[in-house]
């Protein structure tokens, strides 16, 4: 049972190893905001959910904290597919409207969550309680205001934790080369609720306006309906303090085109992977992140040893650390 254990801190270590040296790559470029304030006790964030899985991988890669994230539990219902998902530190979490016999998973959810936060780690939980690929903030579900009751009133209650309103915001939802701005806000605390906890449907009207409020400010809000040139300058006024590097030299961009054709090959494949497996839904991003994520690093390895067995060693390991620079250099320059 220890090896079994060791082998799944392993597992989540090695995936946020991954994503901290894939992000800078498949991002053009990430901007956070408000991150210096960041509430110094246990940590729920609300954030919005409008990239799919992707949002807790943009959040987890800059706090410090374990990562627990909550998630929409009918992906738990096949046992393989819990069992993986239990690795990364999903928690699910069901809805009423999922079937009745669901309502009751609501406080292990709960206790998942506090158990999470108890031991040091940070829970994220989707306020808006699904997802979609737009620029706005959706009308929050109750799931963010039960949990915080709970862990402020219920057993052994946590009274210094804090709800830290978040909004991922994306240049676009398609792909890489997109900049993303990653905005916390002040976080909401017990006595910012001024309902009677006794009074619990008062109480969670009162935490949502708040948190709405707070989240408002946080998630960036543009018309669907503007056309596609007002909504690019719309972008770039948002952006204006998430500026892009200036563009390299002749060399920079050479070695930024070399990069870009020996790995087109590779990324027209998992692209075409993805839009197959997703039908382009919500969860394309995530899941081309994910298949570039764990699936570039193994190509490389097993090209580099080919290269190792049939040129030697030393022109192996040049191969192993070539291309993971050619590829950032072609998603830079």
């Amino acid at each position: 049972m220890r090896v079994i254990f060791t082998v799944y801190i392993l597992f989540f270590y090695f995936s946020r190893f991954l994503v901290r040296l894939a992000l800078p790559i498949y991002l053009k470029k990430l901007c956070v905001t408000g991150f210096e304030k960041l509430h110094k006790g246990p940590l729920l964030i609300a954030s919005n959910h409008s990239g799919s899985f992707f949002d807790a991988v943009v959040i987890g890669a800059i706090l410090r904290h374990p990562i627990h994230t909550l998630t929409r539990g009918d992906v738990f219902k096949k046992k393989a597919a819990a069992f993986w998902l239990r690795q990364i530190k999903l928690i699910p979490v069901f809805r009423g409207s999922e079937g009745r016999q669901y309502v009751k998973n609501h406080d292990v959810t709960v206790q998942e969550g506090y158990d999470a936060m108890k031991g040091g780690g940070a829970v994220i939980i989707f306020s808006e309680g699904v997802c979609v690929n737009e620029w706005r903030l959706r009308p929050l579900g109750k799931g963010t205001a039960r949990m915080a009751y709970h862990i402020w009133y219920g057993d052994n209650a946590m009274k210094n934790m804090g709800v830290v309103p978040t909004g991922v915001n994306y240049e676009h939802f398609r792909g890489p080369g997109k900049r993303v701005s990653l905005r916390f806000g002040d976080a909401i605390l017990i006595n910012d609720i001024k309902t009677d906890p006794l009074e619990y449907e008062r109480w969670l009207r009162e935490f949502n306006e708040i948190l709405e409020r707070k989240m408002s400010a946080e998630v960036w809000s543009i018309p669907a309906e503007i056309s596609k040139d007002e909504k690019t300058q719309k972008l770039n006024t948002l952006f204006a303090d998430c500026t892009i590097p200036a563009k390299g030299n002749a060399f920079q961009n050479a070695i930024g085109w070399v990069g870009r054709t020996i790995h087109r090959p590779f990324y027209n494949f998992l692209e075409r992977k993805t839009a197959k497996l997703t039908a382009r839904s919500v969860f394309y991003d995530s899941v081309l992140f994910g298949l570039l994520m764990y699936l570039y690093p193994t190509v490389v390895v097993l090209l580099s040893l080919i290269l190792g067995l049939v040129a030697g060693w030393p022109a192996g390991l040049a191969l192993f650390f070539a291309l993971p620079i050619l590829a950032w250099f072609g998603a830079r320059y």
